[in-house]
């Protein structure tokens, strides 16, 4: 066989596979892909149990109050859809994130820069965010600093039941609208 005809075999070889139909691949579950990746650090202890949703505007956000279950991940997703950019913190005291000015200004220092990878996939704010655990405390101010048009996410694990405050940390936009409320709640189980 020559080479004119290895090349007709592969191509014909490839366009065969090309028209088979990928539905069969539908019902495949994440187990079935990826095995146990529930006991695998990365990915079991941080997958998230529940989303919540968070649109980011011009000096407002929705959901204001939000309910969440304590000891459980929850991935909170924030789209900005402003035409600022906005730091948005999770604390007890929103006043002691105020006064770390050394923790929002590595934010605002980081914020504009963005790591990318081949294939146009890109990670959080900084190299350091990769290195970072995947599931924020409430204690670390679980943050995302968000540009015009971001949309980012955070895992956070509420322990207790303390009431949270959520607000954005720029420009004094906490008191002009942008301040929330996180209630965690004590999940009970109910035995049959």
């Amino acid at each position: 066989m020559n080479l004119g005809q290895s090349f007709g075999t592969v191509f014909a070889g490839l366009l065969t596979l090309s028209s088979v139909p990928f539905s069969h691949a539908a019902g495949l579950t994440a187990e079935a892909v990826l095995g146990d990746y529930q006991s695998d650090p990365l990915f079991g202890e941080a997958a998230a149990h529940e989303s919540v949703v968070i649109e980011v505007g011009t000096l407002r956000f929705v959901p204001k109050q939000i309910n969440v279950p304590t000891d459980t991940n929850i991935r909170f997703v924030f789209t900005n859809s402003s035409f600022e950019p906005h730091l948005m913190v999770m604390a007890l005291d929103f006043n002691e994130v105020l006064a770390d000015h050394a923790f929002i200004n590595e934010f605002l220092e980081h914020g504009s820069q963005e790591i990318s990878v081949p294939g146009g996939h890109s990670h959080g704010n900084s190299s350091s965010d990769d290195a970072s655990p995947m599931v924020k405390l409430i204690n670390e101010h679980p943050a995302v600093f968000l540009k015009p048009g971001d949309t980012k996410e955070i895992l956070v694990k509420f322990s207790d039941n303390q009431p949270v405050q959520i607000a954005c940390a720029l420009d004094n936009h906490h008191n002009q609208g942008m301040s929330g409320a996180i209630s965690p709640t004590r999940q009970h189980s109910q035995i049959p």
